[in-house]
């Protein structure tokens, strides 16, 4: 694999190849102009921009997150497996924090996420307590009501 840097001094840009062995964050930038260069993959070693590019990205999977948790949770005609299919998304998310993203993050803001993370956790499971106690409920008196005569 063939590694570049592109330093900018002034108004002038400068093209390096180089290998290097120092470990960073790796992702693929969406860039959608035709008249830039391609890039299929980007590493940042500096922490400050790792934690900038992690903390927009975190930002936009929290909101869809909690747009898919809060629809269940506000929802009265939503069954248990909705809940629980949103459950396992949330633990996903948790796990990615974890395994891929701790290292590059601040702790503060990785603290941070993981609160929000776990309280969103406790509100399904609540909501998961109560659809499961409802449907047993539901399911009781339907027998209930096939027996008498």
């Amino acid at each position: 694999m063939e590694n570049y840097v592109i330093k900018k001094k002034n108004k002038n840009k400068k093209l390096n190849k180089f290998n290097f062995k120092e470990e960073g964050y790796v992702f693929k930038p969406n860039i959608k102009s035709n008249n830039l260069i391609k890039i299929s993959s980007l590493s940042i070693t500096n922490l400050e921009f790792t934690n900038s590019i992690l903390k927009k990205k975190l930002d936009t999977s929290f909101r869809k997150l909690a747009a898919i948790i809060l629809r269940v949770l506000n929802s009265n005609d939503v069954a248990s497996g909705d809940a629980t299919i949103a459950l396992d998304e949330l633990s996903r998310e948790k796990e990615k924090m974890k395994n891929k993203y701790q290292e590059y993050l601040k702790k503060e803001e990785y603290e941070k996420y993981m609160k929000r993370l776990k309280v969103l956790e406790n509100e399904l499971k609540e909501k998961l307590v109560v659809l499961k106690l409802e449907e047993e409920r539901i399911y009781t008196e339907s027998l209930e009501k096939g027996r008498s005569r």
